[in-house]
């Protein structure tokens, strides 16, 4: 669940749903060094490109969710690009005890909304978050309009110009440092934007599909206590679900099919290099 601290058995996670391989030789990636690897992350590919336009043309039951995980596998490879899903040198930045798997070493640079920080790898080493992520949301617009059109839906891609200047504002001021600034006051406007949309919890949908029964106390599945679960709670369907109508199972289902189809997609590049990836 920590980008930050990876492991070695998510080797199949990291390619698949944070680390699309794009093109080595992109001008994005242009390094110091002037190394590449196969399986660099760069902006707007044509693997992420496929995985997403599989997503669009997936069953009709479990599309959206597809859709929602595809997307952020999509805009990832602007915010992951130049670091590979892999444990590899290629991603270290400097001197640091993290292992080199994905952006470890950068620690949350990358992800930072409107951070602008240094890729000391790079030939063009200043990075500016809010150029990628308006970049990432301008070519996410155009697929998504694209997708409705072909569907019978309007043509929206002249809103861009207003969006583009909505989403500056909820951004917020550019900063640099190794805090993430401004974040209270930004998702004060984001919630503003998007009132009409219920707050997340991670647990709705699994709790409206799944009863839970509890052994002794609940079991926490995150730090220390979580290695000291003695009696394991059991879990079932509710007898007034059908599970498989359910938001919990389609989106695992969504999530099964993404790495599937994405696996198939990245296994050539993979075997150029003499890696076999594991399956799930």
């Amino acid at each position: 669940m920590n980008i930050l601290k990876p492991k070695r058995t998510l080797m199949r996670v990291y390619p698949v749903f944070h680390f699309i391989p794009g093109e080595p030789d992109a001008e994005t990636a242009l390094r110091r060094d002037g190394k590449m690897h196969l399986l660099n992350t760069t902006p707007n590919s044509e693997n992420a490109n496929t995985m997403f336009d599989l997503a669009l043309h997936s069953s009709h039951d479990i599309r959206l969710y597809r859709i929602g995980i595809a997307t952020h596998a999509y805009v990832d490879t602007w915010a992951h690009q130049n670091f590979v899903g892999w444990y590899d040198y290629f991603n270290n930045i400097g001197i640091d005890p993290k292992p080199d798997i994905g952006h470890a070493d950068a620690e949350h640079h990358p992800d930072y909304v409107s951070h602008r920080w240094i890729d000391s790898r790079l030939v063009q080493e200043e990075i500016s978050n809010r150029d990628r992520f308006l970049s990432a949301a301008q070519t996410l617009f155009f697929k998504y309009c694209s997708y409705q059109k072909s569907s019978g839906g309007p043509d929206h891609t002249t809103h861009w110009g207003t969006l583009e200047k909505q989403l500056v504002k909820l951004m917020g001021p550019t900063y640099t440092g190794s805090k993430n600034r401004y974040q209270k006051a930004r998702l004060a406007r984001y919630k503003a934007q998007i009132s009409w949309l219920e707050a997340f919890d991670e647990r709705t949908w699994f709790d409206a599909a799944i009863e839970t029964e509890v052994n002794g106390l609940p079991d926490t599945h995150q730090g220390l206590t979580s290695k000291f679960t003695l009696f394991k709670d059991d879990f079932f369907w509710r007898e007034d679900q059908t599970p498989d109508t359910t938001d919990w199972y389609k989106f695992q289902e969504a999530v099964k099919e993404h790495e599937s189809d994405t696996l198939q997609v990245l296994s050539k590049t993979y075997q150029s290099i003499g890696i076999k990836l594991p399956k799930s």
